[in-house]
């Protein structure tokens, strides 16, 4: 009986190399922010900014990050 092995990157893969897990983006990074007439649940600002990102798969809701222009308290949710 034979047995042999190889290593993961023995067989290179175009499509592997070109593709990517994820990104790392910051809050700050990501433009395009709105506002929202909502209350800041920390200072109780009547407007919040925010902006939405799809971190998950594509069937799934995006993430929506918000921002107190006022005190600059930060918060997700995920719909």
């Amino acid at each position: 009986m034979v047995v042999t092995q190889s290593r993961p990157n023995a067989f290179p893969s175009a499509l592997k190399q070109k593709h990517t897990t994820g990104q790392n983006l910051a809050i700050e990074d990501i433009g395009g922010r709105a506002q929202l007439e909502t209350p800041c649940p920390q200072c109780d600002h009547p407007v919040m900014n925010f902006t939405t990102v799809q971190l998950r798969s594509a069937d799934e809701g995006a993430t929506v990050f918000y921002t107190c222009p006022n005190c600059n308290y930060r918060y997700s949710t995920n719909n």
